[in-house]
């Protein structure tokens, strides 16, 4: 194997060796026995198990116990230098990327993916909970410096059935009052937070570009 990979390399050559392993031990548990199948007319005797013509079916094994083994040792000592070459290579390769603060930090491959993985879906899984304030289709009759007061007003009518002077049934609508739904409304100005998801987005796509670059990091020797 080529000494001078990248991280970027090395880590798509331990998804080749993971593939190449579950291909291996499939071969193996395959290689413990053939296998002859066949039906007789006769278990004892001169004709004793010989096979009735087109009824026998043999299993071959393509690889031995011992070649399969040797095969996986190959493999795991391949894929263990690699993960140990990245762990250490992880430790010294760092990328700088703009924070959320508009500063630029050095950050390790761990923190890099740390960021992108689980801080970074955090801060904006908490930013979509934040109560947005309804500013449309709403009467406003109050306002304070944190909270809107805004109240919706729905007409409450009934079926009245009348019969007028030639006795002919008639129906009209009866007021019977307005159903009033008052809101004191705390959340945060709409524009103000998508803003601010925007941002973090766009800090989780400057964090995928710096992993990028540290990936072409060359790896440590082994």
């Amino acid at each position: 194997m080529n000494a001078n990979l990248t991280l970027g390399d090395a880590f798509n050559r331990r998804k080749k060796l993971a593939a190449d392993l579950e291909a291996w031990v499939g071969r193996l548990k395959s290689a413990g026995a053939t296998r002859r199948s066949y039906r007789t007319r006769a278990v004892d005797g001169a004709s004793a198990f010989a096979p009735e013509p087109g009824t026998e079916k043999t299993s071959i094994r393509h690889y031995t116990v011992d070649e399969c083994r040797a095969k996986i040792r190959e493999i795991l000592e391949e894929d263990r230098s690699l993960a140990l070459r990245i762990s250490l290579t992880n430790q010294s390769a760092r990328a700088e990327v703009e924070d959320l603060e508009g500063k630029s930090r050095s950050y390790t491959i761990p923190e890099l993916l740390v960021l992108k993985d689980d801080v970074i879906p955090k801060i904006e899984q908490s930013l979509r909970a934040v109560p947005l304030r309804v500013d449309a289709n709403v009467d406003v009759f109050d306002k304070g410096d944190d909270y809107v007061k805004h109240r919706t007003v729905q007409k409450v009518e009934r079926k009245k059935e009348l019969f007028n002077d030639k006795g002919l049934k008639a129906e009209e609508m009866e007021l019977l009052g307005w159903d009033v739904v008052e809101v004191t409304d705390f959340g945060m100005d709409s524009r103000s937070v998508w803003n601010d998801i925007d941002r973090v987005q766009e800090f989780l796509q400057r964090v995928k570009q710096a992993i990028n670059r540290a990936n072409k990091t060359e790896l440590v020797a082994g």
